[in-house]
C-alpha cells in the first residue's frame, strides 16, 4: 500500500458563503450513520480539507522539465480532448487528489488515491441541470478517495464509482478513460502536450519521493451488467510489443491493447464491421490500424483515414493496485 502524501499547507475553498459550516458539520456527522449508505465501519477520515482547484494551470512539457522535479519514471495520466493532449503528473495532483478542468465544452475532474494507486477521469455534469465541481472529502472508503463536490452534498467512492452517501446513492458518475505511463514516454512523443501544475504547490512540503508506475498494478475491464465484477490484466500480459486482447463483456466485443515498454494499457469496444492490427512501434503513439484505412492513436482517435477526429468507444476501465481491486470487486478475473 501507498502512503497518503498531505501538503503542510491547505487552501480552503469555499462553497457559496457557508464552506466552513458546510465542512464543520460533515466532521460532526462521521459517526451518524443514517448519512451513509454503506457500513460506516468501512469509512475513515473527514477531519482533512483539500483545496477545491478549480482553474489548473498549465505548463509546457519544457517548462515542466526545467523545474526538475519529475524524473524519466515518474508516473502521469494522460488525457486527450480536442486534439490537445494533457498530462497530469502523479506527484502534482498527490497534494489535491482531484483537479477540475474545463476542456471546451467537457467539464472534468482528474482524480488520483495515492493508497490504491487508482486514477480515472469524471464527467462532472451529473444530469442535464447539474455541473458540480469535485474535491477529495477527506474520508476513505475501504482505504481508497472518496470524491465529493465543493458543497459535501453529494459523496462517491472513486474506484467504485458509487455514492457512499444515500444524497448520492443512486447518481453514477459518467468516465472518460486516460492513460497512464511514465514521464519519458510524454517527452520523447508528446512535446507539444500541457501539463497540469499549480501555484499552490510551492507551498507545499514535498518528501522528494517520486511516484513511480509499479509494475505489478493491474488494468481493470468493468462489467456494467454484473455487479462488481472486473477482467484484469497486467503489464506482462503485452511483452512482445503492442499486442491486442480480445473479451467480450456485457453483449459487447472489446479489444484491450497494451504495449509493457511504452508503458501503456487501453481498452474499446469494437465497432460493427472494424477489424484490428496493430502497428510496428515506431509508430507510436498511433498503434492500431483497421481494415477502412483508418490509423488509431492510445486514445482511441482516428488520426488518419476516412473516420478522422472519430472516438472509439471505451468500457470503464483503469488501473490499480492489486490488492485493491480485491477490496472492491467480488467477481474478479484475472488474464494471464
Amino acid at each position: 500500500m501507498r502512503t497518503l502524501l498531505i501538503p503542510i499547507l491547505f487552501i480552503l475553498y469555499g462553497c457559496s458563503n457557508n464552506s466552513d459550516d458546510s465542512q464543520n458539520k460533515i466532521v460532526e456527522n462521521i459517526s451518524d450513520d443514517s448519512i451513509w449508505c454503506v457500513p460506516i465501519e468501512n469509512i475513515a477520515g473527514g477531519t482533512l480539507n483539500f483545496p477545491l482547484i478549480e482553474n489548473p494551470q498549465f505548463n509546457s512539457v519544457s517548462e515542466i522539465e526545467a523545474i526538475g522535479i519529475l524524473n524519466n519514471s515518474s508516473k502521469v495520466a494522460l488525457l486527450k480532448i480536442n486534439d490537445q493532449v494533457y498530462v497530469f503528473p502523479y506527484d502534482y495532483t498527490n497534494y489535491y487528489e482531484v483537479i477540475n478542468g474545463n476542456f471546451g465544452n467537457h467539464y472534468l475532474a482528474i482524480s488520483y488515491c495515492p493508497i490504491t494507486e487508482s486514477a480515472l477521469c469524471f464527467d462532472r455534469k451529473i444530469s442535464e441541470n447539474e455541473t458540480i465541481n469535485m474535491k477529495a472529502s477527506g474520508y476513505l472508503y475501504k482505504e481508497n478517495l472518496v470524491i465529493s463536490d465543493s458543497c459535501s452534498k453529494y459523496f462517491w467512492s472513486q474506484m467504485l464509482n458509487e455514492g457512499v452517501k444515500n444524497s448520492s446513492k443512486d447518481i453514477k458518475l459518467n468516465t472518460i478513460n486516460i492513460v497512464e505511463t511514465r514521464w519519458y514516454i510524454v517527452k520523447n512523443y508528446f512535446q507539444n502536450a500541457l501539463v497540469f501544475n499549480h501555484p499552490n504547490l510551492l507551498n507545499c512540503q514535498c518528501d522528494g519521493s517520486i511516484e513511480s508506475i509499479d509494475m505489478d498494478n493491474q488494468f481493470g475491464v468493468i462489467s456494467n451488467d454484473i455487479r462488481k465484477s472486473v477482467h484484469l490484466y497486467g503489464y506482462d500480459n503485452f511483452t512482445t510489443g503492442t499486442e491486442i486482447k480480445y473479451l467480450n463483456l456485457n453483449g459487447k466485443d472489446i479489444i484491450i491493447i497494451g504495449n509493457k515498454e511504452n508503458i501503456f494499457i487501453n481498452a474499446f469496444y469494437i465497432p460493427t464491421n472494424l477489424n484490428f492490427e496493430t502497428l510496428d512501434l515506431n509508430m507510436f503513439p498511433k498503434i492500431l490500424k483497421d481494415n477502412h484505412g483508418n490509423i488509431w492513436d492510445i486514445f482511441g482517435y482516428a488520426v488518419e483515414g476516412p473516420d478522422i477526429g472519430h472516438r472509439l468507444d471505451s468500457p470503464k476501465s483503469y488501473i490499480a493496485a492489486p490488492w485493491a481491486w480485491n477490496e472492491f470487486f467480488d467477481n474478479i478475473t484475472v488474464h494471464n
